[in-house]
């Protein structure tokens, strides 16, 4: 009985270190270290998503209002540029009567 743990011990002994007789003295290689992980871009719409709003961000007047106002201001410029032409030929026009 002796015998046999013995011869048990020996093998698990060889089976557990790695060792055999013939391979006693081996280097043990550095411990594996794995990369540091890079960060990774995240797209811009997905960085706005996480602040809140301020006031400077949202519009305060809405978008068909705006666009009212300019094709009217655009009509007045319009006008002033033929009234221009107009007074170049010597011939009068009332930019205020006609455009209002």
């Amino acid at each position: 009985m002796r015998d046999l743990i013995a011869l048990l011990c020996h093998a698990l002994r060889l089976v557990i270190t790695g060792r055999t007789p013939r391979h006693r003295a081996r280097a043990h290689p550095a411990p594996h270290t794995a990369p540091a992980p890079t960060p990774r871009s995240v797209p811009r719409h997905v960085q706005e998503l996480r602040h809140p709003l301020t006031g400077e961000d949202v519009a305060l007047i809405r978008p068909y209002l705006l666009a009212h106002e300019r094709h009217r201001e655009h009509r007045l410029q319009k006008e002033r540029r033929t009234a221009a032409a107009l007074a170049s030929m010597g011939i009068d026009y009332d930019v205020t009567a006609l455009a209002i």
